[in-house]
């Protein structure tokens, strides 16, 4: 059995649980919406099923691996239950494929069809779909949005008159009428488009559609036109475990406590995801990177070296790790940071699977995960708020024992006058507070809603004022439209990998939105007593 504390530290995520017995054989593999909740049935008192009882009372360890949305945790379970034949699994042991779309780009006049033999053609694959329906429901779109060719090739060599798709709109009929070859290739760019996920200029195209719609008073078809526009937003989400004839990949992503780094690998092979393998190391000194550079060293050899190895995190001596796989190897190999193109989305992935269930209190988790001198008990955080530099306001809320203490919190009328240099008046705040002791003891922990250049004006603020306390901030990745949060410790190059299910992510998020809250409002009140006055 599995102890109420390990289930409720899982994550509340999309993923696969895998099962375990005494001897660490897997024995059951199964996917969720959410891998706590979903655990925690087969737990639950009431359960009658006697199969679900016999394989519960064989459990002993429970693993997961977070995947990006439910679709995929379905593409994921049917490729570990092939790969482990687990002891309880009933389905998915045969050598059935999940269906995708096939696009035959080689051909004069390319076709779209459904599929569930992968061949190495040339033809571009799509999927693959859990489900035979959400194929249906993106033919039946694409048909009302581009006339294509659905037939196979024996089917098209053999025509002698247009089929009833013809007849209805939704295809040219190559096969027997002649078809402008550029027009027909700029469609299947369309399609391609689309089933690649970058349909965005697809429902720009709409929207201008629409907007012409409704000039000219045609409201009906503006209206059809909304509902495809809706119906491709639905079908806007990406699949990224299962990629046909993809690369042979190691994603790694890193998170540095107390003395110790954890580390977790995905292993992708020809673009499947095969496994997550979870490190936790000690370390002496102050540089966690050389422990990681040294680990990554001694892990590849003994192992098999990937085509590409994705980092969660900049490191200076990876040319140097990349020459020496690469002579290892015998072959190419190509080592990339977070910030290479195409490789966010499996970055984040990495991080999120770092999560390990909690059983240390909060306070405690702060101090290990972040590196704190002290485990917090009171925190401030610090934001500013202004539009335009007019009525610039700063603020800072107060968390004691990660509660908010209102009465406690404070604002800064910026006395610099209007400006729209953040970290200055980062600056003046801090400044502010530290030398006035009537705003109350100094906190454990500073957090500052703001990137690198705030963290460093506030770090330098401390210093210059011989505050010995522990300092990070929080601010939105650099493409806002994602909306990601990052965190940043002073003195340290990258982000702090901190998987957003984790209890101490969600805590940081949850006080900044509150400091965040508190600043708008306290600047919006002042600045409708200025515009009375």
């Amino acid at each position: 059995m599995i102890p109420a504390t390990t289930i409720d530290g899982l994550p509340g995520s999309p993923g696969v649980y895998l099962f375990k017995d005494s001897g660490s054989r897997i024995i059951y593999i199964g996917k969720a919406r959410n891998i706590r909740d979903r655990v925690r049935s087969y737990f639950r008192d009431d359960v009658k099923d006697i199969k679900t009882r016999t394989l519960v009372e064989t459990i002993h360890a429970v693993d997961f691996i977070l995947t990006a949305n439910e679709k995929e945790a379905f593409l994921l379970e049917n490729n570990l239950i092939k790969q482990h034949a687990p002891k309880y699994n009933i389905d998915l042991k045969d050598d059935k494929s999940y269906i995708s779309l096939k696009l035959t780009v080689n051909d004069e006049y390319p076709a779209l069809f459904a599929t569930r033999k992968i061949v190495d053609d040339g033809s571009l694959y799509f999927g693959p779909y859990p489900h035979a329906r959400d194929v249906r429901e993106i033919l039946k779109l694409i048909e009302r949005l581009y006339p294509v060719r659905k037939c196979k090739m024996t089917v098209f060599r053999k025509r002698k008159r247009p089929c009833m798709l013809y007849e209805v709109g939704k295809c040219p009929a190559p096969c027997v009428i002649p078809v402008d070859a550029a027009e027909y290739a700029g469609t299947i760019d369309d399609v391609r488009n689309f089933l690649s996920g970058r349909d965005e200029k697809v429902l720009k195209d709409i929207e201008g559609r629409i907007a012409k719609k409704v000039a000219a008073w045609d409201f009906e078809g503006a209206q059809e036109l909304k509902e495809r526009h809706q119906a491709i937003r639905s079908m806007m989400e990406k699949q990224h475990v299962h990629e046909h004839f993809g690369k042979n990949r190691d994603v790694w992503a890193f998170s540095e406590g107390t003395g110790r780094v954890s580390l977790v690998v995905l292993t992708f092979r020809r673009g499947v995801l095969l496994s997550r393998r979870l490190y936790k190391e000690r370390f002496y000194g102050e540089d966690p990177e050389e422990m990681i550079m040294t680990f990554l060293f001694q892990y590849y050899n003994s192992r098999p070296i990937p085509d590409e190895i994705i980092l969660s995190g900049e490191m200076d001596d990876s040319d140097v790790l990349e020459t020496y796989l690469r002579e290892r190897k015998r072959g190419a190999v190509k080592i990339m940071g977070p910030s290479h193109s195409g490789v966010r989305d499996m970055v984040r992935l990495a991080v999120e699977n770092l999560h390990e269930p909690e059983i240390l209190p909060l306070d405690e988790s702060f101090r290990n995960t972040l590196r704190l001198k002290t485990a917090p008990r009171r925190v401030e955080i610090y934001d500013i708020s202004h539009i335009g530099g007019q009525n610039p306001t700063g603020a800072f809320t107060v968390f004691q024992d990660f509660k908010p203490a209102k009465d406690q919190y404070r604002v800064f009328h910026i006395r610099s006058g209007e400006t729209m240099d953040d970290v200055a008046m980062i600056t003046e705040v801090l400044t502010r507070r530290v030398n006035n002791p009537d705003l109350g003891p100094l906190p454990d922990l500073f957090i500052i809603d703001g990137g690198k250049g705030q963290l460093a004006a506030a770090h330098r603020v401390l210093k210059g004022n011989n505050v010995e306390k522990d300092i990070i901030s929080i601010a939105k990745g650099e493409r806002r439209r994602r909306m990601e949060d990052i965190i940043y410790v002073p003195a340290r190059k990258n982000p702090l990998a901190l998987p957003r299910a984790s209890a101490v992510f969600k805590e940081i998020v949850k006080m900044r939105d509150e400091a965040h809250r508190f600043a708008v409002a306290s600047h919006r009140r002042w600045r409708r007593k200025e515009n009375l006055k």
